[in-house]
């Protein structure tokens, strides 16, 4: 076979390995959800923050404690609430309401910037 050949025969192989990896899905619902946290979030979670409640913010180690630090845990407090924080889920009243895709996007967005240490400062 000669390395020409395993060379042909592997290439194509890459590129669809490289198709297939997670990262690329992930930043572009992390880069959609940043316009829903600016919209819905923001607010009160600017930079991680809370500004209701400081001990809950947004920080990878708050996160951890609070046991939202997966995006399935932080997307269910988004759809429900909790305490203060209103429900952006199919529950809450239309003009607050965010799609099942709006609350993952917003959802990874947080945790994405939670694992960076909130240098957006958003």
């Amino acid at each position: 076979f000669g390395i020409p050949m395993l060379l042909a025969a592997i290439l194509p192989l890459s590129a669809l390995v490289a198709t297939e990896l997670v990262p690329a899905a992930v930043a572009s619902d992390a880069a959609a959800g940043a316009a829903v946290f600016e919209l819905k979030c923001a607010a009160c979670h600017g930079g991680g923050s809370n500004l209701i409640s400081p001990g809950r913010d947004l920080k990878a180690k708050s996160l951890e404690a609070n046991g939202y630090a997966t995006e399935e845990a932080l997307a269910t407090l988004v759809a429900v609430g909790k305490g203060q924080m209103p429900s952006y889920g199919p529950k809450s009243p239309p003009f607050a309401r965010l799609t099942e895709e709006q609350i993952s996007d917003v959802s990874a967005y947080v945790l994405s910037q939670a694992a960076a240490g909130w240098p957006s400062g958003r």
